[in-house]
């Protein structure tokens, strides 16, 4: 839709105008305002500089209209239109209509999808409504509408129920109502015995004066007369939307609702894996259980060797998906496959194949399928949670070797290249291979946010709703589709008019997709001008350059068991250092913040006996291991400090829990970064993942430099929800109120003791958080390099002060699901 900016030498007028505007239009109206001048009280004044930076932040290929107060407001909007690229030039339209009637007509009609000369003529004539009711002369005449004629005219009468009349709201919803169809729809007040006007205009239907009990008369013709009185029919039995909530809907009115839903189709609720919107007919995944046809067996050298060439086969295939996932998603991502490399060389799993291919006649298909559950079941036998998850990796690497087993021809089936593809789970090969098909989105009956099938879809970029349940699993392959997985929910057999409205919020998907893509290395403001820094989380070298590409504006988690990982021994201190020290370069002066080493849990050394343990994520992990394991540890804070004395540098320690690991984690590295002064003054904070820590941030605030939320594992320790868990995946929801609490409590110490906050988990690269996450007063966001334009976008169009008061109504909610209806605009 077109966007609006509203430039004012005032910013609290500005902000006023934008609020009134906003509150009469809808949440969806994009609205930027460019109010006073830079300084602590926001001096009264204009620049060209904010009025550019807020048109960027509105702008789309449908336009940007600005509105203007006065004098240098005018100058200073049309240098700005002056400073911005030519393609965006063209697109911008200074209009010279009243600010705030303007304002208010140009928002509601914008909504509705209008072009950018049609809601500039609206704002300009925006003052008539008001000249008209003090009998005034109108002094903008009316422009000239186009009209759909031809058939009969078609008449409706209603009497408007609402306690105010027809004011700006409800005006607005019958303009928004009757501009969906192709008709020409007039209207007038019988009770006052008005002339008609035209309907689409909300400054000509303000000019009718109506008031609750007024009778109104709507004249319709052209191809879609009927359906429009009936759609204004249902509208004014709604109280025209202007219900309060003491205020019940009349019966018919509620009725009406309760067609629309089943005419939508019914909506399917889950877990919001990947956000997004996915339009397509239902493509049931066909994962085979059983080896179909009796295959043909040879002898067992023949069968042993046509297994190898699978396992070899496969062992290339997975390769590729990890270099790719590399390349794209970083190192976090691409090391899902790690484990599966591994598995296909396990002695036992090889072991037990062979013997099932030379024991009789068995052939390799059937012998590996033996060999696969009877490792599988071992694992799930285990009391280790852990361990006992693995069996998902074993049958997945299993039927990856099947498939090659069985042939191309066969393998090819299973995995489909269009549709929104439904299964009652999702193997991490599954959604990397679906990935390269191209399909629109995914579906799951099972499966958590968590998951590694989740975090490959959402670094693919894919819409997936996991954990919908086995009602899912009754859908049948091409069945029409709608996945609205931003809000975790999936609609079967939509309605035409429901499909209509989320084919148009795909395309505008799309276009803020390539806005925040062209705007990407641009500073984050928000349209107040608070200043958020967006960061990247990296594992590599080739990760840090790949993150200054996407947008970051330094790395806010190097990941720096990446460099432990998969070798036979630790690196030692000058290998790190490198390592260290060539990240910073690739940033180019921006900061670099390295994490401590963080092994244990689902990270363990080969190369260091950790022996066993009944819960490893709650047992030696992180901070606790590196201070068990002091030559390691202090090994590499030698090398970041040797890093840091020439490069800008933070560093971060992973799982606090106590202010005495603080303190003592905080002594090592004084000792380390002692013959470096330049290291000596780094900053140094830590990776709040604890309730513990979150708990004593008052206390860890007079000693840390900065705090990092990690929302994946304070969401799993929170609520003592293991989050590769998909029977407890429901539980842990980082925008559950709980979770909300923890992160106002830690910024509300923090900024006490004038630290900073920031946030590396999940939550920081949801775009729908964003709003969230800056009213509860967070300072920086550190995410994987695919969502850092979209971030980066959501931050522009949002206003620091409304996201407070959102924030407020976010930790008064009771569950995570009404968090997200609160954020998705819901009520």
């Amino acid at each position: 839709m077109v966007g609006l900016v509203i430039v004012s030498h005032s910013r609290l007028l500005a902000e006023g105008v934008a609020e009134l505007a906003r509150e009469m239009a809808g949440p969806e109206a994009r609205i930027a305002t460019a109010g006073g001048l830079e300084g602590p009280d926001s001096p009264l004044g204009t620049d060209a500089t904010r009025v550019v930076q807020a048109i960027e932040s509105v702008y789309s290929d449908a336009g940007v209209l600005v509105l203007m107060d006065l004098g240098s407001a005018v100058l200073n909007a049309e240098l700005a239109l002056d400073l911005l690229p030519p393609e965006y030039r063209e697109r911008v339209r200074l209009c010279g209509a009243p600010l705030v009637e303007g304002a208010v007509a140009a928002a509601a009609l914008a909504r509705t999808g209008a072009p950018l000369q049609r809601v500039a003529e609206e704002a300009r004539s925006a003052l008539r409504a008001k000249q008209e009711q003090l009998v005034e002369p109108a002094t903008v005449p009316s422009p000239p509408q186009p009209r759909p004629t031809g058939g009969p005219e078609h008449v409706l009468r209603v009497t408007v129920p609402n306690a105010h009349g027809l004011h700006v709201r409800p005006a607005a919803r019958l303009v928004q109502t009757v501009l969906r169809f192709p008709a020409d729809v007039r209207l007038r007040n019988v009770t006052t015995q008005s002339e008609r006007v035209d309907a689409r205009s909300i400054n000509s239907v303000m000019t009718l004066g109506v008031r609750q009990g007024h009778e109104l008369e709507f004249i319709a013709t052209g191809p879609e007369a009927a359906p429009a009185l009936e759609a204004v029919r249902l509208l004014a039995e709604a109280h025209f939307g202007d219900d309060h909530p003491d205020q019940a809907a009349p019966a018919s009115a509620q009725a009406s609702r309760s067609r629309d839903e089943e005419a939508a189709g019914p909506w399917l609720t889950g877990i919001t894996a990947s956000p997004g919107i996915a339009i397509g007919a239902a493509v049931v995944l066909r994962q085979a259980d059983d080896p179909g046809t009796p295959e043909a067996v040879g002898t067992p050298q023949e069968e042993w060797a046509r297994l190898q060439r699978a396992l070899e086969g496969v062992r290339g295939e997975l390769g590729a998906m990890r270099a790719a996932m590399a390349l794209r998603s970083g190192s976090q991502t691409a090391g899902i496959f790690e484990g599966h490399l591994l598995l296909l060389g396990d002695d036992e799993l090889l072991r037990m194949a062979h013997e099932g291919i030379h024991r009789g006649t068995r052939g390799a298909l059937v012998a590996w399928r033996a060999a696969v559950e009877t490792m599988a079941l071992r694992y799930e036998a285990m009391k280790d949670e852990l361990l006992s998850s693995r069996a998902v990796d074993v049958r997945d690497v299993g039927r990856q070797v099947e498939s090659a087993l069985r042939g191309p021809s066969r393998s090819a089936e299973s995995h489909p290249s269009s549709g929104i593809v439904l299964a009652r789970d999702f193997a991490p090969s599954d959604v990397a291979r679906l990935g390269a098909r191209g399909i629109q989105g995914l579906c799951a009956a099972r499966g958590a946010a968590t998951s590694h099938a989740a975090i490959l879809a959402r670094s693919l970029g894919i819409p997936a709703v996991f954990g919908v349940g086995d009602a899912l699993l009754r859908v049948a392959d091409g069945t029409p589709l709608i996945v609205d997985a931003t809000a975790a929910r999936v609609c079967i057999q939509p309605s035409e008019e429901l499909l209509a409205r989320y084919q148009e919020r795909v395309k505008e998907e799309e276009r803020t997709r390539r806005t925040a893509h062209r705007l990407r290395a641009q500073p984050a403001l928000t349209r107040d001008g608070r200043r958020v820094e967006v960061a990247a989380n990296i594992g590599t070298v080739a990760e840090a350059r790949a993150a200054l590409e996407a947008g970051a504006e330094g790395v806010g988690l190097f990941r720096t068991e990446f460099l432990f990982l998969q070798r036979a021994a630790a690196p030692d201190e000058d290998e790190q250092y490198q390592a260290y020290r060539d990240a910073a370069q690739a940033l180019g002066g921006h900061t670099l913040l390295i994490r401590t080493l963080d092994i244990g849990g689902d990270k363990p050394l080969p190369y260091l006996d950790m022996g066993s343990e009944a819960n490893p994520f709650l047992g030696l992990r992180g901070l606790r291991f590196c201070l068990a394991h002091r030559e390691l540890f202090t090994r590499q804070l030698r090398a970041i400090a040797r890093a840091a004395a020439e490069h800008p540098i933070r560093v971060m320690f992973p799982m606090v829990t106590t202010l005495e690991e603080w303190r003592e984690a905080r002594a090592l590295w004084n000792e380390a970064a002692r013959p470096f002064p330049a290291a000596a003054r780094a900053e140094v904070g830590l990776m709040l993942e604890v309730p513990s820590a979150a708990l004593l941030a008052p206390h860890l605030a007079e000693e840390a430099s900065f705090f990092s939320l990690g929302t994946n594992d304070l969401t799993q320790y929170l609520f003592a929800a293991e989050r590769g868990n998909a029977t407890v995946a429901h539980l842990a929801d980082a925008l559950h109120p709980a979770l909300l609490q923890m992160v106002a409590r830690v910024s509300e110490a923090a900024h006490a003791r004038g630290r900073w906050v920031g946030v590396c988990g999940e939550l920081a690269g949801d775009a729908l958080a964003v709003p969230l996450l800056v009213g509860l007063g967070v300072d920086e966001l550190s995410m994987s390099a695919p969502a850092i334009a979209p971030v980066k976008q959501a931050l522009r169009a949002c206003h620091a002060g409304e996201a407070r008061a959102l924030a407020q109504r976010a930790l008064a909610c009771a569950s995570a699901a009404e968090v997200r209806r609160l954020l998705s605009g819901e009520r």
